[in-house]
């Protein structure tokens, strides 16, 4: 039996959920399961519950991640770091480091590592420091694959072996095969939102931030405001209904629910209006392909948009956002937050869109399948270099 310990999503949190994050590691899941006799491991903070939904052995993070990490990579044949992004500076400076520290443990026991559908910050995304730490521990690393270009471009650049770098996709389109329907002919208008007022280059992540009383919530009335204006405007026009979807609950970062209950709340036509909790993972995604359109700041709104079939209107915080839009040739769709005027042109956008979805969806289907292909890039390449 080949034992593989993934540093992704196994329930982290007590208290909430990460879809994107629980996306990638069923896709990861998924895809380890068909090499044949596998088991794979992950840090939870609910094991049984990892256990029992997931079919993964878990590492109890109770006594702290760091040490069930260590266990984690005792145990393993290989050690997997990723998918998603792997190394960015913004939310915390010590984010990259842990997410580099499975690989520092695999060298330490002898164990190989692999990474898995990788994103890369840009610029000035990544402190000056970070590459050559990714130049050192993505180095020992068997095999790596990139979800977008300028990731890929970004690791040549830093001098690692082309042959042990693919280009690939993001995880989750494992799971396009599951959506065949794409109808963008509902009433329905998805919205994820995020509060990213705490991503300034701290050390310190929020969740500690919080704990110290370190963080004080700036005063954010204005832009909910923008956004209540941008949905009342939408269903006085279109009818239909808002579906609000939190891609993030819980203590771990800025909780997505409450931006969404807050942003509805200002809504004149809150009635209309309406929050898709997360769940079972298969019920939030049919959720989301039942949308005609899905405004979407997150990245795997914009991610899992496509992976179901409905069309994303990206407005990124980070350039991942913008990179992936890019990926799938929706640049198009993306909106600049950083735009003073970026409202008015989301709600031009939006008329735009919700009028033309049926061309747009049928442009975005062989896209789409273009990055569902390129996903099993990452499998081969770990079947070729770690079993």
């Amino acid at each position: 039996m080949l034992k593989v310990f993934t540093s992704s999503w196994g329930q982290l949190e007590r208290d909430g959920s990460n879809v994107g994050d629980e996306a990638i590691f069923v896709s990861q899941v998924r895809e380890l399961s068909t090499l044949g006799d596998v088991e794979v491991g992950v840090m939870s903070a609910v094991p049984e519950k990892t256990r029992s939904r997931y079919g993964a052995v878990p590492f109890d993070v109770s006594r702290g991640r760091l040490y069930a990490m260590k266990q984690g990579v005792k145990w393993a044949d290989v050690v997997v770091v990723g998918g998603g992004e792997l190394a960015q500076d913004r939310s915390s400076l010590l984010y990259t480091p842990f997410n580099l520290h499975p690989i520092r443990m695999a060298k330490r026991y002898g164990k190989p590592a692999f990474a898995w559908s990788v994103g890369i910050g840009q610029d000035n995304e990544l402190a000056r420091w970070t590459p050559a730490q990714l130049r050192k521990w993505l180095g020992y690393c068997r095999g790596v694959t990139v979800r977008d270009r300028p990731s890929y471009d970004t690791l040549i650049e830093l001098g690692l072996d082309p042959g042990r770098v693919k280009p690939a996709s993001d995880a989750a389109f494992s799971l396009a095969a599951d959506f065949t329907g794409m109808y963008g002919t509902t009433d329905v208008l998805g919205v994820a939102l995020r509060n990213v007022s705490n991503r300034k280059g701290n050390l310190l992540p929020l969740e500690l931030r919080k704990k110290l009383k370190l963080y004080r919530e700036p005063d954010r009335r204005e832009e909910r405001k923008k956004w209540a204006r941008i949905l009342d405007r939408h269903v006085a026009m279109k009818g239909g209904e808002v579906k609000f979807f939190p891609f993030h609950t819980g203590s771990l970062s800025n909780s997505d629910d409450e931006e969404c209950i807050a942003v509805m709340s200002m809504m004149e036509h809150s009635r209309q209006a309406s929050v898709v909790m997360p769940g079972e993972l298969k019920t939030f995604l049919d959720a989301i392909s039942r949308c005609r359109v899905f405004i979407t700041v997150p990245l795997h709104g914009s991610i899992l948009s496509v992976v179901t079939g409905t069309i994303p209107i990206a407005v990124p915080y980070a350039s991942k956002g913008a990179r992936f839009m890019k990926e799938a040739g929706l640049e198009s769709m993306v909106v600049d937050p950083g735009d003073p005027r970026w409202d008015e042109k989301l709600r031009a956008l939006l008329e735009r869109t919700w009028e033309t979805s049926r061309d747009v969806l049928n442009d975005m289907a062989e896209t789409r399948n273009r990055l569902a292909e390129m996903n099993r890039v990452t499998l081969e390449l770990f079947r070729e270099t770690c079993t």
